[in-house]
């Protein structure tokens, strides 16, 4: 896990480094980088919910998620997505009036798939997902 969020951050950084570099020098004084920016694609999204129950519970979460795609050549491809969740709950007592439960939390959920496809019919694929429902926790459903 932890090798996987430090290979995470070291392509997010030379993402930015490289971008900072390529803006401020020619491109012939810098040395060859393992990265080809030009293969890289990056994306993001962002979401929040919130709900109340009858029973005078609420809950929020947000979720924010960067997408990074990296194309090696023709035939291999490297997914990752990064999403940062954070959610807790409340009680509602009257009006606009709530008090929190105390029970903040944030979490990094890594994802990663590394696609190999070395003829039209045939494909290798490695995967790591975690999911995370937000049905587990404290919770209005209780």
């Amino acid at each position: 896990m932890k090798k996987i969020i430090l290979i995470t951050l070291l392509i997010i950084a030379f993402s930015l480094n490289a971008e900072i570099i390529n803006s401020a020098f020619v491109p012939k004084l810098l040395m060859p980088s393992i990265i080809n920016m030009n293969n890289l694609t990056i994306n993001h999204s962002m979401s929040f919910s919130s709900s109340i129950s009858s029973n005078h519970q609420s809950a929020y979460e947000s979720v924010y998620t960067n997408y990074l795609n990296y194309k090696f050549n023709s035939k291999l491809n490297l997914t990752i997505d990064l999403n940062f969740i954070n959610y807790g709950s409340a009680t509602y007592q009257s009006g606009i009036e709530f008090d929190s439960n105390h029970d903040n939390t944030s979490k990094v959920l890594p994802n990663f798939q590394l696609n190999y496809n070395p003829s039209e019919n045939m494909s290798f694929t490695i995967e790591f997902r975690q999911f995370y429902s937000p049905f587990e926790r404290n919770s209005l459903f209780n």
